[in-house]
């Protein structure tokens, strides 16, 4: 049985890349302060929170879609 994975829609693609460098370089030089406490958290913080949070509901996003790619292979 032959098996091709598929690579992923291009907006997955886009969308984790933009999360990924929000959280190093470039992203982390924009938040690299403390001050403005967000939430009782420095803003440094608050800021790689945020995007992992951002990461979840965009692997959610993915998950549903896929998931409902599968059902209508079938």
């Amino acid at each position: 049985m032959n098996y091709h994975p598929k690579l992923p829609p291009r907006w997955t693609l886009i969308y984790f890349s933009i999360c990924t460098l929000a959280m190093v370089w470039p992203g982390a030089l924009i938040a690299n302060r403390i001050e403005p406490f967000v939430l009782g958290l420095p803003f440094f913080i608050f800021w790689y929170v945020a995007w992992v949070f951002a990461l979840f509901v965009g692997f959610a996003l993915a998950y549903q879609s896929d998931k409902t790619e599968e059902t209508h292979d079938e």
